[in-house]
């Protein structure tokens, strides 16, 4: 059930939270299901509804940078 303070927050679909962020609609899904990231679905809905604050705050933390070259084959 969404409390009447969740609902008067702004929420954007996944794939708007990806484009946003520059990231992919998987990796704000598991953001989302493993908490870092404030969100819900409606149903049996597959896609997550994410609080454009919760996306916002995320963005400004700092994070460990991703691999800049491809690995290398051994």
């Amino acid at each position: 059930m969404i409390s009447k303070n969740q609902a008067e927050r702004e929420y954007i679909t996944t794939p708007e939270a990806a484009e946003k962020a520059g990231l992919s609609k998987n990796y704000i899904a598991l953001l989302a299901r493993t908490g870092k990231l404030e969100g819900f679905r409606i149903g049996q809905a597959r896609e997550w509804l994410i609080y454009t604050d919760s996306l916002e705050d995320f963005l400004k933390t700092s994070r460990k940078p991703g691999p800049k070259n491809p690995r290398k084959k051994t």
